[in-house]
This record gives C-alpha cells, sequence and structure tokens, in this order.
C-alpha cells in the first residue's frame, strides 16, 4: 500500500503554528436538509479542514432522493475551507464514478482518503477504509488496503511516529464503546478496536450507526486513553457535527499541545 502525505495545502510556514480547526460529519445521505445546514456550519466554524467521514451520498437511485450525486460532489467541492477529505462508507460505491466526475469538473483537488496520512502543516489526519463497503470504484486504481489494519497503519505510523496519534476518521465504529450497537452489522469492527488499543490515537471519529448514540445521549467514550466520537445523525435534522481545535507548538508534524472537541448541536465539548 502507498503511504503518502496527501497534502500539505499551507503556503505560508507561519501559518502552520497555532490552532488548526477541523469539522467533521458523517451519513449525510443526499440530504438536502443536512447539506444546506453543513454548508452554514462552515461558514460559521471557518474551519481549516472539512472531512467527509463516510456515507456523504447514498446508494439510492437519484431520482429517489433529494439531491443527485452530482449536486452533491458540486456542494461539498464549494465548502469554503482550505480542505475537504473524503472518506469512503459503505454507501460510496458504484456510483462514486458520477460523484466523483461532477467533482473534477469544479477544478478542486479531490481528497478520497483511503488507508493513508493526509498532512497539513504540523497536524497528521489518518483516513481508514470501509471494511463492508465496495471499494472498487472509490480505490481509483489504487491498491486496496490489506485486510490485516497493520500492514498499512504500521508504515504511517513509522513514517509520521508521535504525530500519527493525533486524529483517527473511520465510517464503521471500532467494537466496544457505547456509541454503536452491541451486536450485528452496526456494532463495529475488531480490528480498529484492536488498533486504537495497539497505538492509543487521541481521538478517533466514525459514524455508521446514525441512532444508538441519540437513543443513548452519548456522544463521546473513551476507548482505553482513546477519545472515541460519534454523534449519530438525523436525515430530517438538525444536522449533527464536531468541531476539533488543535494548538500545535511547531511547523512540523507533532502532536497537539491541547485540544478541544465540541459536538452540534449540543454544544457540549471535552478537552484534551
Amino acid at each position: 500500500m502507498l503511504i503518502v502525505a496527501v497534502v500539505d495545502a499551507t503556503t505560508n510556514p507561519s501559518d502552520k503554528l497555532g490552532k488548526m480547526k477541523i469539522l467533521t460529519v458523517t451519513d449525510l445521505h443526499q440530504s438536502k436538509a443536512l447539506y444546506d445546514q453543513l454548508v452554514a456550519a462552515v461558514r460559521i466554524h471557518q474551519p481549516d479542514v472539512v472531512a467527509l467521514v463516510g456515507d456523504f451520498i447514498d446508494m439510492a437511485n437519484d431520482r429517489h432522493l433529494p439531491l443527485t450525486k452530482a449536486e452533491c460532489a458540486v456542494r461539498l467541492s464549494n465548502l469554503p475551507c482550505r480542505e475537504v477529505l473524503l472518506l469512503s462508507g459503505n454507501h460510496e460505491g458504484r456510483d462514486w464514478p458520477v460523484f466523483a466526475a461532477a467533482w473534477q469538473k469544479t477544478g478542486r483537488p479531490l481528497r478520497s482518503l483511503y488507508a493513508e496520512a493526509f498532512t497539513l502543516g504540523p497536524m497528521v489526519i489518518i483516513g481508514f477504509p470501509c471494511l463492508m463497503a465496495d471499494e472498487v470504484h472509490f480505490v481509483e486504481g489504487r491498491e486496496s488496503a490489506p485486510r490485516d489494519v497493520g500492514r498499512w497503519l504500521a508504515p504511517i505510523a513509522k513514517n509520521y511516529g508521535a504525530a500519527s496519534r493525533f486524529l483517527w476518521l473511520m465510517h464503521e465504529p471500532p467494537i466496544g464503546t457505547s456509541l454503536s450497537k452491541d451486536t450485528g452489522v452496526l456494532a463495529g469492527n475488531i480490528p480498529w478496536t484492536a488498533a486504537i488499543e495497539r497505538y492509543s490515537p487521541q481521538i478517533v471519529v466514525f459514524g455508521h450507526d446514525h441512532e444508538t448514540p441519540i437513543k443513548r445521549n452519548r456522544w463521546h467514550e473513551p476507548l482505553r486513553q482513546t477519545q472515541c466520537v460519534n454523534l449519530g445523525q438525523k436525515l430530517d435534522g438538525p444536522l449533527h457535527y464536531c468541531v476539533i481545535e488543535a494548538t500545535f507548538p511547531r511547523p512540523t508534524p507533532l502532536l497537539p499541545t491541547s485540544i478541544t472537541v465540541t459536538a452540534y448541536p449540543h454544544n457540549e465539548s471535552f478537552t484534551l
């Protein structure tokens, strides 16, 4: 598996210092209400990075959905932020080429993060594949990630060192938290939990299970030394999303000295 820093988009060295802001959101499923609210949230928070953590499109035919996949691509590519990251969920399958083609027409780089690291200044973000997904189209000619997560994750950890432990994004949950169902296809992946236990990332954000966090009134929980986050999602709104603010003392990749994670619409935060 080719391990790359997808992009370092910062051009001013002094701009790499200080606070970086990431807005994460999952499971939009081509909902017009959620897309409209995402645009508003990005304008309010002005993040450096917006990360779509899977299922931002839907496997259903467009004629049954309020937005087409091409319209979703245009809306996301026009978000007013430095970078937009796209992770595969189980709904980014056969229609991914339609979305990708519409995106590429906008001229904005398509950052489909797949078993690799993304860097922006001192910040390193790791995107996991989706084991349930039909990944053929999303991979776009890249080598498929091995089922053994260690085979692609270990080289990233070696390359970036401690900096690789900042933020992990995965559509499917790690198994063993109360932020997803206890059993069944929404319960999560054992290999993800094993990777968390081995490397102790600071924050893991996932989705896939829309309802359990809302029903249990929980949106974050520790798994060993890692804070796991899943806000769930309601397709008719209001939009559930997370804003992560991290302060870095140097421009080279490293762990932040402080982190604040805020959940919306809860308006609740925790700090690390």
